[in-house]
Order: C-alpha cells, then structure tokens, then sequence
C-alpha cells in the first residue's frame, strides 16, 4: 500500500513540474562558451563572436592562447587545496572574478572556480581547459571585463597577469593557472 502511495506521488509531482514549467513559459538558452574554447583548443577554429572579441584584446598571439588552454600544471590535490585555503590563494581567485559570467555572483564564481581547480587537479595535474570543464557554473567570456582592482597590501604577493596579456578574459584566465603553480608550489 505504502509503495502505491509513494508512486502516486511522484506521478502527482511530476505532473507538477511540467505543469509549472508549460505555465512558466519559453526559458532562455544558457550561455556558455566552453564548448567553443574546446572547439578552439582542438583545432584553432574561432567559432564564436565572444570568442573572436576576446582574442582581437589580447595582445597574445592566438596560437599561444590557444596552446595556454591546454598546457598542464603538475600539482597534487594538496598543494592546490592549501593554497586556494591561504590568503594569497583567495586573492588570486578573487582577481579573475571580473574576466568571467559577470552576471553570477562573485560568491558563487569564487567557490564555483576553486571547486573546479580542485576537481582538476585529483590527477596531478592542472590546466585551463579541464578546470573550466569541471565548473559546475556556465562559464561566459566577459565581454566588458575590467581589470581588477588593486589588492588590498596584505595580498601585496599575489600573482598579476603582466601588461601583454591586454583586456583579453581568456589571457587573464591562462596567465591563472602559472600563477597557481607558482603559489602552490611556494614559487619552486
């Protein structure tokens, strides 16, 4: 008797759900552009205009953006989990809250970013691609993105991304994963 009420009622809620969403009207496609930068890391094929506009702010060549997203970073579970839990971790991740999904919350790009750092690195290893395909968040190129702002003296120590990597998101985001090295490795 118990199992027929409880398949009962989850017909009743499903008939909810769909009800809901038929009344709710057409939801918008959530962007993301992590299928256009694997796209763009397997073949050098430009197939987006967010894409294609933060290229043209780098002042990398393409090629070297394009091989930056691959490019991996030997570090452990710990050492990465240490760092990100540190003073200097935390800033670095908060400097490229501006170069991504500006219409998510920091708090929620700040944990969705050192989640995916994380996740990454279970294999020993680090790189751009594999984090981003590990945030459980859409991940937007910022279109109008700002460099962040300067940090506060405490993070005086915190990796930069250097003048040549220009306004471009995807340069900012590449020069993160040497930064991550460098820190959670202690510079070595």
């Amino acid at each position: 008797m118990h199992g027929l009420l409880r398949a009962s009622c989850r017909a009743s809620c499903r008939a909810s759900a769909l009800l809901v969403l038929l009344l709710a009207g057409p939801v918008a496609a959530v962007e993301d552009d992590r299928e256009a930068l694997t796209r763009f890391a397997a073949t050098g094929a430009v197939t987006s205009r967010r894409l294609q506009q933060d290229l043209s702010q780098a002042l990398w060549p393409q090629q070297q953006l394009r091989a930056a997203l691959s490019r991996s970073y030997g570090l452990s579970i710990t050492q990465v989990s240490r760092y990100l839990a540190s003073p200097p971790g935390v800033a670095l991740l908060l400097q490229q809250l501006p170069w991504w999904s500006p219409e998510l919350a920091p708090q929620a790009r700040q944990a969705a970013l050192r989640s995916a750092i994380v996740a990454d690195s279970r294999d020993g290893s680090v790189s751009l691609l594999g984090v981003l395909q590990r945030l459980p968040v859409p991940f937007v190129l910022a279109e109008d993105a700002h460099p962040a702002q300067p940090q506060p003296q405490t993070t005086a120590l915190v990796c930069g991304c250097p003048q040549d990597c220009g306004r471009s998101s995807l340069a900012h985001l590449a020069f993160l994963m040497a930064c991550l090295q460098a820190g959670a490795t202690g510079g070595r």
